[in-house]
């Protein structure tokens, strides 16, 4: 059974862990090898534990961890829109599942759970962006029936790259997906 809940300072380890595995999987080719290979799970440790601390004030702005048992197997970063011009009020920095936990909907449950958070808070459309040649990932946001909202370029690791937005006028749509075998709790 997979559990998704907020997340805590003690799951900064496993954050860290499925963010450097994540990115070095789906990124490979895309992004600059230099800047992947100097990815670690030691560096981004400190990042996840400020960002934790941060959230715990910050209402609006949440980590949602997936777990199966204790293991941190997929997480959603979602807040206010970064940007003053977008067309959401809300924005999905940040969502990755493990490659061998995908397929079984932890992916569209964390996208739920963050939708929610979302209408919970009063912000009630959503987007986010994705890099331009990241099929996988752009099949994914499309199957959910997220909208093109856009194009834009933007530096990532030093690297100046395509990004592609994709949007949901209404939050709800992805609120009330249908998610098997996922447990949503706070524990």
């Amino acid at each position: 059974m997979i559990n998704i809940r907020l997340a805590r300072r003690t799951d900064a380890a496993g954050i860290a862990r499925v963010h450097e595995r994540t990115w070095k999987e789906a990124y490979r080719g895309l992004l600059d090898s230099a800047y992947l290979d100097a990815l670690s799970e030691r560096r981004l440790l400190a990042r996840w534990r400020t960002n934790l601390d941060r959230r715990a004030e910050d209402f609006d702005e949440q980590v949602l961890v997936a777990c199966i048992g204790k293991e941190v197997v997929g997480f959603v970063m979602v807040g206010s829109s970064r940007e003053a011009f977008a067309p959401w009020e809300a924005e999905i920095s940040m969502v990755y599942v493990l490659k061998e936990n995908r397929g079984g909907g932890i992916g569209r449950a964390l996208m739920k759970v963050a939708a929610d958070h979302c209408i919970r808070r009063g912000m009630f459309s959503g987007g986010l962006w994705v890099l331009r040649d990241n099929g996988g990932a752009r099949d994914f946001y499309e199957a959910l029936h997220g909208e093109h909202a856009g194009r834009k370029m933007d530096s990532v690791g030093g690297q100046i790259v395509p990004l592609v937005g994709y949007w949901w006028r209404d939050l709800a749509t992805l609120a009330e997906r249908y998610v098997p075998a996922v447990s949503i709790g706070r524990d």
